[in-house]
């Protein structure tokens, strides 16, 4: 990896770091509106001199890929767990953290751990040469530890310009996967961790989408969506970004029809089968031999 990009790495993992804390502070007190915190989030990525590559959260049971709607009235209780994954880019060089807390309650406080542990276990082990196998039966161990699965059907991944999932997962358990890291790598690293069965499903209306593959739109709805994401550059978009602007109907019409055309994917909320709490962490890191986690906040401790 040149310096140059290296440098805007480094940025924006700065940023991701800082937005992720300021998020996860604000969610982790009771009656904390969804929505606000998502906005802030955004903005707070801009404000800082990064470029929005998404912010989302997921509640309790939902591992990912949850952002409020316009209209969203949801709000923090006391007992939630909820986790927050804030993503920033440097011309699309990308940025991937996130992190879990509790509301006004200790009762989670083992499943936080559990997946913390697994995080900071397999990223102590990132080294050219390492086989992924062994990424995955650390974070599964330090899991299992504590009394807690990993789940298996979720995973890190590697990470190339404007592209958020590269190519290579990066297991969460012993998939007996051989692949070796590689020097100059970015790598994400993510845990979650649950006391159910270990595998998540989609439940629920997405409200992410990406660029799939490039089409033309038949509609002046869909190529309005289209014009307006098309600087995401494939990066992930959420709902609330155009219903703002062209209205509920029209966005739906147009969405609809773009993912027919498959153009664009949505990206359902993502459930753990047993209704399981799942917790997260989460960083980025480039791989050589003085590993580089370029999303570590000073106050965090995995």
């Amino acid at each position: 990896m040149d310096e140059e990009t290296l440098k805007k790495c480094i940025k924006a993992g700065k940023i991701a770091a800082q937005v992720r804390r300021e998020g996860a502070e604000k969610l982790a007190k009771p009656g904390t509106s969804f929505l606000e915190v998502m906005d802030h989030c955004e903005k707070r990525i801009l404000q800082l001199g990064g470029q929005i590559a998404w912010a989302q959260m997921a509640l309790n049971d939902v591992a990912a890929h949850f952002c409020p709607e316009e209209d969203d009235a949801q709000v923090s209780r006391e007992g939630d767990l909820i986790k927050i994954d804030i993503g920033v880019h440097q011309e699309g060089y990308i940025a991937d953290n996130a992190m879990t807390v509790q509301v006004k309650t200790k009762e989670h406080s083992e499943l936080i751990k559990a997946a913390q542990n697994a995080l900071r276990s397999a990223v102590k082990l990132v080294e050219p040469g390492r086989q992924l196998w062994e990424l995955g039966e650390a974070q599964y161990s330090e899991a299992e530890a504590l009394g807690f699965t990993t789940v298996k059907n979720l995973s890190g991944h590697t990470l190339e310009q404007y592209k958020v999932h590269a190519g290579v997962s990066i297991p969460a358990f012993n998939t007996k996967e051989k692949t070796q890291l590689k020097a100059g790598w970015q790598i994400a690293i993510e845990p979650f961790v649950t006391p159910g069965q270990g595998l998540i499903k989609e439940k629920g209306k997405a409200t992410i989408f990406m660029v799939h593959k490039q089409g033309g739109a038949r509609t002046p709805y869909a190529r309005k969506i289209l014009d307006e994401v098309k600087s995401q550059n494939g990066l992930p978009f959420t709902t609330r970004w155009l219903t703002r602007k062209f209205g509920k109907g029209p966005t739906a019409l147009g969405l609809r029809e773009l993912e027919r055309t498959g153009i664009l994917h949505s990206y359902p909320p993502l459930a753990e089968v047993s209704s399981g709490l799942v917790s997260q962490f989460e960083h980025s890191m480039i791989v050589s031999e003085k590993t580089k986690v370029y999303t570590r906040h000073e106050d965090d401790t995995w």
